[in-house]
Formats: C-alpha cells, structure tokens, sequence
C-alpha cells in the first residue's frame, strides 16, 4: 500500500510539474485570403480552389495556428480581391481582420499540354504562373514570389495521377514554409 502511494505521489507530481512548465503561448491567427483567378474561364478553377483549403487547412493546425472564419475574412476584402500583393496591403489585410499571419495568391495561367516532338516519350508539360504573398506579424516575415514555374514529365507517369494538382501542391506548400519560417521561436 505504501509502495502505491509513492506511485501515485510520483504521478501527480511529475503531471503537476509538466503542466507548470509547459508554455502556454496562443495560437496564432491565420487570415487565408481566397485564392483568385485572373481569367474566369481558366480551366480546373475550382479543383484548384478546393486544393488551396486543402493545403491550408492541412498545414496551419491548432494548437499552433487558429484558420480564421473565411467569410469574415473575404468581408473585409474588397470585392475584386487584392490589386496588389505588398506588404503594405498585407499588413492593412492583417490590421482590419486582427490576423498575425496573411496568406494570399493569385493565379493567371495553368496550363497543362502534350508534347510528342521533342523527346523519346511523349511528355506532359504543366505550367504555372501568378504571385505568391505572405506576411508574419508575428516574426516580422514578408514573402512575395512572382510564379513562374514550368515542369515535364513522361506522359505514362502522369496517367495514375493527377498531375497539376500534385506540382500545384508542392508549389504552394514550398512558399507557405517560407511565410511560416521562424514562427515558433518568435512565440
């Protein structure tokens, strides 16, 4: 019975300890700013729309980030969208919506083509332009990219999978680490 009371007493306390020296920091709030199209009649619009969540929803988790509500968020938008991609619009986008972390992209071209001619396989060519922002209260971060990306692969490869939404994927996932670099330290 002793031997049981010195186990309980251990628990307690080492659980009583871990919750005392755990840090408690906030998570810090997300505004994902809908994805935009420049063309209305792109292609695929809302395959990638639903990618781009997709994507967000994945990567900023609580209990590090807090996704706020997107129809609060595209409320304090105006109705184009975004003209510009500064970091002045982010940070007054980050004021009106009191969000520590802005995410925005915008997407003119997808185009997806065979081509026969010029090597031994046929090949797929996806390409891919539009801007890229992102900007960290939090660490002081402001990430602009211009997209330009072209990528091939062998057209049997491509067959099983969904090509432009797997190079999309990684597109978008390589410039969201870089808005969301060093967040954890500046906590």
């Amino acid at each position: 019975m002793k031997r049981l009371m010195h186990l309980a007493c251990a628990v307690l306390l080492t659980i009583t300890m871990h919750l005392v020296l755990t840090d408690t920091a906030e998570a810090a709030r997300v505004a994902v700013l809908p994805l935009q199209f420049s063309d209305d009649t792109m292609e695929r619009a809302s395959d990638f729309t639903s990618y781009y969540w997709d994507i967000m929803v994945e990567k900023l988790q609580y209990p590090d980030y807090e996704l706020m509500d997107d129809d609060k968020v595209a409320a304090k938008l105006p109705e184009e969208g975004l003209k510009s991609f500064d970091k002045a619009t982010l940070m007054d986008v980050a004021d009106k919506t009191d969000a520590d972390i802005v995410i925005a992209m915008r997407l003119d071209k997808l185009e997806e083509r065979s081509d026969f001619f010029t090597s031994i396989e046929p090949m797929r060519r996806f390409t891919m332009k539009g801007e890229y922002a992102g900007y960290n209260r939090l660490t002081g971060v402001y990430y602009h990219k211009n997209i330009f990306e072209k990528y091939s692969e062998e057209e049997p490869l491509t067959l099983k999978n969904d090509f432009q939404q797997m190079t999309f994927e990684d597109i978008t996932k390589r410039y969201l680490y870089r808005t969301l670099k060093d967040n954890k330290k500046k906590k």
